[in-house]
Formats: structure tokens, sequence, C-alpha cells
């Protein structure tokens, strides 16, 4: 079960919870009513949470939940320091722009990329996978997921080198 699932489950619970406090507190004692509102409001929560809905508050106003610069504490209290907006897309750009140049420096050092590495022609590639060698990159790519269906190792007659070999050969022919 994933984590939004697992909340959304515990927010039902916790709303029924709230349901029986408030038929007690009716029927039986207005004690239960008071017991009820902390179960309402777990539930409200974790279903705020795990709906989705407090991640685009906050990607929508990124600096309202920003902390002070000052270290007045601000949202987060504690003075854990700046909060460099873990929603916004400026973040989230860089990092994935960092991770691209890490890969081509990564390659450069290498000598080029796996396929390169591997030495297969396009025409060789094109036989591994049993396409043209000018195929349309979709053609490859289907090719590509019915060789891997039966080359995986985890597949029942799966083999390691058969995989890589069909894996070099996509990368191949996708360049």
């Amino acid at each position: 079960m994933n984590r939004d699932g697992l909340l959304m489950g515990i927010a039902a619970v916790f709303m029924g919870i709230t349901a029986l406090m408030l038929i007690a507190g009716i029927v039986v004692s207005p004690f239960f009513l008071l017991v009820a509102a902390p179960f309402g409001g777990a539930a409200y929560l974790l279903w705020y949470q795990a709906s989705g809905k407090l991640a685009e508050r906050i990607r929508a106003n990124p600096a309202g939940y920003a902390r002070s610069a000052r270290g007045g504490g601000g949202p987060g209290g504690f003075d854990a320091g700046p909060f460099e907006g873990r929603f916004t897309r400026e973040r989230t750009n860089r990092q994935q722009a960092r991770g691209q140049d890490r890969r081509r420096r990564q390659r450069a050092r290498d000598g080029g990329s796996v396929a390169q590495q591997s030495g297969l022609s396009k025409s060789a590639a094109a036989d591994i996978l049993d396409v043209d060698a000018e195929a349309d990159a979709e053609t490859v790519k289907s090719a590509y997921r019915e060789r891997v269906k039966t080359a995986h190792p985890d597949a029942p007659d799966g083999d390691e080198d058969e995989f890589k070999s069909v894996k070099a050969a996509y990368e191949t022919l996708g360049e």
C-alpha cells in the first residue's frame, strides 16, 4: 500500500470514530462530543495531506511557508534555517539540470555512452532487436519491450547476457 493510501485509510478510521462519538454524544452524554472533536480534526488533516491539497497549497504560495530569513522562527519554528522552497519548480529544474550535467561529465570521462562502449553497429543492434536499421523510435521501443520480456533475468527463461545485449542494442538505436 502506498503512503497516500495508508493515510486515507487512517483518515477513514478516524472519521468513523468521530461519527460514533457524535452519535454517542447525542444519545448517551455530551462528553463524547468533546472527545469527537480531536478525532474529527485529525481525520481532516490526514485527508488534507493524503489528497495532495496541502502540497498544491504550498506549491501555489511557497513564500508563505518559508521560514524567516532573520531567524525569527517563522513557520516551521525551531530556527532550523532557511527554507529553499521544496515544492518550487525552480529548485526541481535546478536539480534536474545538475543531474544531466553530472551524467554528461560521467559519459565524457568514460569515453561515451554505454552503447558506444559496447561497440555495436546500428545493423548489429537492429538484428538483435529484429527491426530494420532505419526503423522509427516507436518501432524500436516496442521491439525492445517485447525482447526484454523474455530476456530479462527475472523472466523464467531470462539470460543476463542477452538482456545486456538487448539493452545495448536499444541504446544504440535510440541515439
